[in-house]
């Protein structure tokens, strides 16, 4: 008898046991590719890529966020890639979505997709994608290896101040 409760027992643990891990565990598939951006300019040590899947709006814009998955690029520059798991479970087989991204430094953002970039439904691709990011207004970070563009701005301000001073002696 005291067998056969520790034997139901064990039974009963080991189902509640496994029936947190069956409810958790869902099917993934995932989109995979490679980020990068056409500007010569060095990423900060700090930078953070992040990128999401997106469902598509009537007006063509990016709107719900099925999934978002942000990384440090710890100093490493571009090209990044990526395999970005979702749960196909959250797709609709009649919408369109797309892939959108950004790579932030300091609380701005340096670069961003500024294009739709259809994946899942449809033709569109789930591997090989190419991410290219596009410079924001804000990014001001000077060229890869180049230290020229702090001359520049010497020299600019040095003929500015030049001409303001041949201005001044012609006035008087």
């Amino acid at each position: 008898m005291l067998d056969m409760r520790r034997t139901i027992y064990t039974l009963i643990g080991l189902l509640l046991t496994l029936i947190p891990a069956s409810a958790i565990a869902q099917p993934t598939a995932s989109l995979s590719g490679i980020i990068t951006y056409r500007e010569q300019i060095a990423l900060p040590a700090d930078a953070l890529v992040t990128l999401q899947i997106a469902e598509v709006t009537s007006q063509g814009t990016g709107g719900r966020v099925v999934v978002e998955q942000t990384f440090t690029t710890n100093g490493a520059q571009p090209p990044f890639r990526f395999n970005l798991a979702y749960n196909p479970a959250l797709i609709d087989a009649g919408r369109v979505y797309t892939l959108q991204g950004r790579i932030q430094s300091g609380g701005r953002t340096l670069f961003s997709t500024n294009t739709l970039i259809p994946v899942i439904t449809g033709n569109a691709p789930r591997t090989d994608i190419q991410v290219v990011m596009a410079a924001t207004a804000s990014t001001s970070l000077p060229a890869a290896g180049s230290e020229l563009w702090l001359i520049g701005v010497a020299l600019g301000l040095g003929c500015i101040g030049g001409i303001v001073h041949g201005i001044r002696r012609r006035i008087r």
